[in-house]
This record gives C-alpha cells, sequence and structure tokens, in this order.
C-alpha cells in the first residue's frame, strides 16, 4: 500500500490510516457511517440524497441535506491535505459522491478479493492461500456499534461469508494432507458459531479421519451441551449417525493412528456418501440421479444447437445438475464448454455491466485455454459491450474449431441489477443476430441458461428479453413413479405402494427433501412411520432444512404474510408474492390464487410456526 494512500478498516471497528496517522474517532458518529458508506462500495457513485436519506432517515429533506454537507465537509479535512498537492480522496459532484479508487483501499474489499480468487482457483495451494488471506482479513464483525438497516444486512452476508471461508479452507487443507491445521480452522469456525451444527460435524469428522476417536467424543459431547443450553433441542438425526460411526470405529487407536487405517477409511466413505445424500449438485457418475422428461428435452436442445435453452425451476429442484449433465454431453461431442456460476462472483465483480462483462471475458479465456490477454482486447474508448461481443465473435466463436456452449447458473442474481435489461438485451441480440444471419458466428453459441425467479418481474421490455425466445424448459418436482425409481437405488427402504403413497404426501416430489429421506431411512434403519413422527420437528431429519427455510422468510415480513395467507387457505396475496415464494420453493400452483405449500411436511412446519 502506499504511503499516501488511506486504508479504511471496517471489520472489528471502523478506522482510517495514512501512514502513522490513524483515526478511530470521528467529529460525529453519522460522519463515521458515511465513510462506512462509501468504503463498503467502493466502485459506486452514490447519490447525495440517498445517502443523506439513508443516514438521517427520520428527519425532513432541508435538515438531512444540510447534514450531509457538515458530515463530507468533515471527511474531507479528515482525509485530505490542505496544499494543493494532496490527493483527492472524496470524488463528489453536485449529484453524486464516492471515494476515490486510486486513494483508498479496505479490508473488506480486500477479503472479498481473496474470496473471488479462491473461487476461481483451480490449484489446491493457490485456493488455500487465498482463503488464508480472506480469514485472516475478517478481525471481527462488520463495523461493530453500528445498526443501520443497510450496515447490519452487510454485515451478516460477510458473516455467513466468512463462516464459509472457514469451512472451505479446512476441506482444502484437508485436501493437502494438513489435518492439523484443517483442525485450527474448524475450531475458528465454531468459535465463530457455536450453534452452527454442521461446523461441530466437520470437525467431529476430522478427528475421526485421523483415528482421535476420543477427542471427536469429546466435541460430539459439546455440541450436545451447546444445543440443549441455547435451544433446548439435541443434535439432529444425521449428526447422531455420527456417534454410531464414533462407536463402529471405537476400534481404532485414540493417539498416532494413520488416516490410511482401513478402519478410519471405512468411515470416510460413509461420510462421503451421507454428502452425496445431502443436497448440491448431483455429481455426473451418481446412481442417485434420476432423469426427468427435461433431461431428454434439454439433451435434444443442446444437441441441436439452440441458440438460447431456458432451464427454470424452483430453488433445490435439480438445476445445477441438469446443467451439469448437458455441458458434459456438449464436451463429449467435441464443442467447446464454459460454465459461469453467477453465485460465485464476488460483489465488486458485478458493480458495473463493465467489470461483470470482462470477469466473463476472463473466466472464458481461462476455461477454453485462450492465448489471449484481456487488457489488449479491451478498448476504453468504446462500451464494455461493444468490447465484450467484439471480444466473442472474433476471438472466440470465429477461431474455434467446433461450437461453444456457454452455461451460465443462478442468473437470477443479474435480476434487479440496474443493467440487467441492457445484459440480457445483449443475450437476445445475438438470437435474434443468428435468424438474420445464419451463416454468422453466432449459430455456433449456445447459451444455456438456468434461473428460478419470473424474469418478467424485472424485464420490462419483452423485445429485449431472451427469456420468451429460444427453448423454454421447467424443471418440475419428481413424481410419484419417479420417487419409486429413487427408492430402488437406496434398496427400497419404502417397501410397498401404501408406503410410497404416505412418503409422496409428506415430502412431495421435492428432490433434496426425497434424497435425503431415503438416505435416512436406509442408512438407519427408520421405518416410515417413524421418519413421519420426527419429519417436522426441529431437531428432525429434515430439521436444518427447515430452519433455514424458516429464517429466509422470517427476513422478509412481505412474504411471511404471504405464507400465513397460503396457509390459511386464501391464496397469495399479490402475483410478485406467488412467483416469489414459488422460486423461493416453498409454495407451488397454477395461480396465486391456488397457491399452497409445496409438500405436506412444509404446511405442517410452518403452520406450527407461522400461524
Amino acid at each position: 500500500m502506499a504511503d499516501d494512500c488511506w486504508r479504511i478498516a471496517l471489520f472489528g471497528g471502523l478506522s482510517a490510516t495514512q501512514g502513522t496517522r490513524t483515526h478511530r474517532h470521528f467529529e460525529t458518529r453519522k460522519t463515521g457511517a458515511l465513510l462506512a458508506c462509501l468504503a463498503l462500495f467502493p466502485q459506486r457513485s452514490q447519490p447525495r440524497e440517498v445517502l443523506a436519506e439513508q443516514l438521517w432517515p427520520d428527519e425532513a429533506p432541508d435538515a438531512t441535506r444540510n447534514r450531509f454537507r457538515q458530515a463530507l465537509s468533515t471527511l474531507r479535512r479528515l482525509l485530505e491535505t490542505p496544499d494543493a498537492t494532496g490527493s483527492r480522496v472524496l470524488l463528489a459532484t453536485r449529484g453524486e459522491v464516492r471515494l476515490n479508487p486510486t486513494a483508498i483501499t479496505s479490508d473488506v474489499a480486500d477479503f472479498e478479493a481473496a474470496l473471488c480468487t479462491a473461487a476461481q482457483s483451480i490449484e489446491v495451494t493457490e485456493r488455500v492461500q487465498s482463503l488464508r488471506e480472506a480469514v485472516e482479513l475478517y478481525e471481527g464483525e462488520l463495523l461493530p456499534g453500528y445498526y443501520e438497516e443497510w450496515i447490519t444486512a452487510e454485515r451478516e452476508r460477510l458473516a455467513i461469508a466468512y463462516q464459509n471461508a472457514l469451512g472451505r479452507l479446512a476441506a482444502a487443507l484437508i485436501e493437502t494432507g494438513d489435518y492439523s491445521e484443517a483442525i485450527v480452522f474448524a475450531r475458528r469456525a465454531i468459535a465463530g458459531d457455536p450453534l452452527q451444527e454442521e461446523a461441530y460435524c466437520n470437525l467431529i469428522r476430522m478427528h475421526m479421519e485421523t483415528g482421535h476417536t476420543a477427542e471427536a467424543l469429546r466435541q460430539y459431547k459439546e455440541l450436545e451441551r451447546v444445543l440443549r443450553d441455547a435451544l433446548g433441542v439435541g443434535p439432529s438425526s444425521a449428526t447422531r449417525q455420527l456417534l454410531s460411526q464414533l462407536h463402529a470405529s471405537s476400534a481404532v487407536p485414540v493417539a498416532g493412528a494413520s488416516p490410511l487405517n482401513p478402519a478410519v477409511r471405512s468411515v470416510s466413505a460413509a461420510m462421503r456418501a451421507n454428502l452425496e445424500a445431502e443436497g448440491g449438485a448431483v455429481p455426473l457418475n451418481s446412481p442417485f440421479y434420476i432423469t426427468r422428461p427435461t433431461d431428454e428435452q434439454f439433451e435434444d436442445a443442446i444437441a441441436r444447437q439452440d441458440s438460447i435453452v431456458l432451464v427454470k425451476g424452483a430453488r433445490q429442484i435439480g438445476k445445477t445438475s441438469l446443467l451439469a449433465r448437458g455441458l458434459q454431453q456438449a464436451r463429449e461431442s467435441g464443442a467447446g464448454v464454459v460454465l459461469t456460476d453467477l453465485q460465485k462472483l464476488a460483489p465488486e465483480q458485478m458493480v458495473t455491466a463493465e467489470t461483470l462483462f470482462r470477469t466473463f471475458a476472463e473466466m472464458i479465456v481461462d476455461q477454453l485455454d485462450l492465448d489471449l490477454t484481456i487488457d489488449v482486447l479491451w478498448n476504453p474508448r468504446r462500451g464494455w459491450n461493444v468490447n465484450f461481443e467484439r471480444f466473442l465473435r472474433r476471438e472466440v466463436l470465429n477461431t474455434l474449431a467446433s461450437p461453444l456452449v456457454w452455461g451460465l447458473d443462478e442468473v437470477d442474481r443479474l435480476f434487479g441489477q440496474p443493467y440487467s435489461e441492457v445484459v440480457f438485451g445483449l443475450f437476445r441480440s445475438w438470437h435474434n443476430e443468428r435468424s438474420l444471419n445464419p451463416d454468422g458466428p453466432w449459430r455456433n453459441l449456445t447459451l444455456a441458461i438456468a434461473y428460478a425467479t419470473e424474469a418478467h418481474l424485472f424485464i420490462t421490455d419483452l423485445n429485449q428479453s431472451p427469456f420468451n425466445v429460444g427453448t423454454r424448459l421447467t424443471l418440475e418436482d419428481f413424481t410419484q413413479g419417479e420417487v419409486a425409481r429413487l427408492n430402488q437405488c437406496y434398496n427400497s427402504p419404502l417397501h410397498n405402494s401404501a408406503e410410497l403413497t404416505l412418503f409422496h404426501s409428506l415430502v412431495g416430489g421435492h428432490p433434496y427433501l426425497v434424497r435425503c429421506g431415503l438416505h435416512r431411512m436406509r442408512e438407519d434403519g427408520l421405518k416410515i412411520t417413524a421418519l413421519e413422527a420426527e419429519a417436522d420437528h426441529q431437531d428432525g431429519i429434515f430439521g436444518d432444512h427447515l430452519r433455514r427455510m424458516l429464517a429466509s422468510l422470517m427476513h422478509d415480513a412481505e412474504m411471511c404474510d404471504a405464507m400465513r395467507a397460503v396457509l390459511k387457505g386464501q391464496g397469495c396475496p399479490t402475483l410478485e408474492s406467488f412467483y416469489r415464494l414459488c422460486s423461493a420453493g416453498v409454495v407451488v400452483g397454477k395461480s396465486a390464487r391456488d397457491a399452497k405449500p409445496r409438500c405436506g411436511l412444509y404446511r405442517a412446519y410452518l403452520t406450527g410456526r407461522l400461524l
């Protein structure tokens, strides 16, 4: 960091440091809040009126403008030298304010950049290095003592990112064989969130992997105590299964055992099976993947090299797993394949369309192993759309010896961005170009787009939308017949059609709940009646999933009210609330009027907690 550059620290407390000067106390609390807001979003020019209303939400407009001018003037005196040679730190116009990106750095920006680098790293050692950098930057929660709504939302988001980084770092260290370091970071994950049951489970597994069963058992007992004292509940069924595995592996020596011990390997294999069954994308070689009619339709569209293939479906319905299989089919046919998972992008990569499409271009170069430098190709005098389109047409489509299939997952992250309509308009223009010039370069491009939310809520000009052209597919829940096929994959824990009907009425065709329920029945030897009896309990088989769903609803009062109406049989009060609850995977129905909970389990659990 240059000596004249300000370092803004936001984790663990607000401070601004330049060389030997450090400001930890500001003339007013709102002056500090203004600096925090500008530093949290350094790439964004923020309207003065919005900032003023955000900082003084309960005061009259004239008063907020005066207070804002005073706070801005105070910040300028603190951060800028009075002589003409000093760098301008605050870039302010009559309408907007931002920090000069060449004059400041921040721990939050570096934290998110490190996470982004880790997400894109193929080599495990690079991933470990970036994740270490990220977790060390997190010196405490964001801006303690500040309770503005926009700060608390960022505080929660970054705390979750930190917890996830600790888990990812521990997992990456295990890949390198460094179990002792992995355990250190697993303990930090527990210290950061003592009620995070999965963090305890990860630590227990690591002790089991290294043969330290006594320490694994101690951690299990500690988890029992924490859950009992804080929530009045016991460990979940999945965690109790770990206890059974602990007893089964008790013959493994407590000290000095090698991770290669056969007894430990058998425990590891069992846990890998558990992890596969718990959700996320289903591996390509998994025996538990159930094909649905949409699979064939998707594969046909990829084989035809359609210009746009859309896959819409609720959360946890299998969109990513379907997309992975279509892309693999394209690879096997000789096509070039690029996958962009927007869930992995850091916020700074999505601040503007310019930064987003530079990121896209770099991903394409990396995944196709092209000998290109984006900085050379990107002309700042052109718009981002011209730069990207020229790059894609000239350097990719015109040079590849095969078609290109570009998979875009979690596209919902673009909905609501100020530039989203322009981005989607660009996608639509490539489809139109292909129709107008069938022999042109765009004939070699297929966009495979997976999303959950109704696109028309965010795109007003349908002529600029890629969501009403191409091949449109909707991924539905499992039918009862598909559940029966999956039941056979699990060696038929449901013994007859009556049990199958009872199970389907409980979890519907929700792919995650179906797989989780069948897996637990097979592994724990549960009968369907026992599963049904504990299904909606906080500490039951589906407890973690249900608690996360409820927590998501509770963050949005409007969605809570809409869900209460659904539970009362009144349907959704608005079309928007219906689409949002459908995309979240909480309700199903053909219209807002006939909306109902997605399955019997959701109805029972949410009725007991919302009504």
